[in-house]
């Protein structure tokens, strides 16, 4: 009865390598757009600068 309660079946492996994988996406995208924003205003300052 035991060895039952153990399998757990391929949907649930498969849910949560996938959760898994969007919550990676997620983090990574969030990073990639605060060092994005953070370099695009640095050029934008630095042209501003270059201008006057």
């Amino acid at each position: 009865m035991t060895d039952l309660l153990l399998y757990i079946g391929p949907g649930l492996g498969l849910g949560t390598i996938i959760i898994v994988l969007i919550i990676l996406f997620i983090v990574f995208i969030s990073f990639g757009s605060i060092i994005w924003i953070s370099i695009k205003n640095f050029f934008r300052k630095m042209t501003r600068k270059a201008k006057k």
